[in-house]
C-alpha cells in the first residue's frame, strides 16, 4: 500500500519540502521524513541519525511554492 503527500512549499537549496509546518520531507530517493525537535526556544528540523539542524526561519527565507506528489510505503505498526 502507498500513501501520498503534498508537499505545498519546497527549498531548492536544502532540497527540503513542507508539507505544513509539522510535516517536512527531504526530498531524496526515498523522501525521508524530517524530525521536529525545539532548539533553544525556536523550531528546527532534524534528519534521523544525525546531528545536524535545520532551523524554521533559516527554511522559511527561501521557500518557494510548489505542489510536489510523493509517495511513501505504507507503514503497519509492529505489534
Amino acid at each position: 500500500m502507498v500513501e501520498e503527500h503534498i508537499i505545498k512549499y519546497f527549498h531548492p537549496g536544502l532540497n527540503v519540502g513542507l508539507q505544513d509546518i509539522r510535516n517536512a520531507w527531504l526530498l531524496s530517493n526515498p523522501p525521508v521524513k524530517l524530525q521536529i525537535t525545539l532548539h533553544r526556544g525556536t523550531l528546527a528540523y532534524r534528519l534521523p541519525g544525525s546531528r545536524r539542524r535545520i532551523s524554521y526561519n533559516t527554511l522559511k527565507k527561501g521557500l518557494i511554492k510548489k505542489h510536489i506528489l510523493i509517495q511513501t510505503d505504507f507503514q503497519l505498526l509492529p505489534f
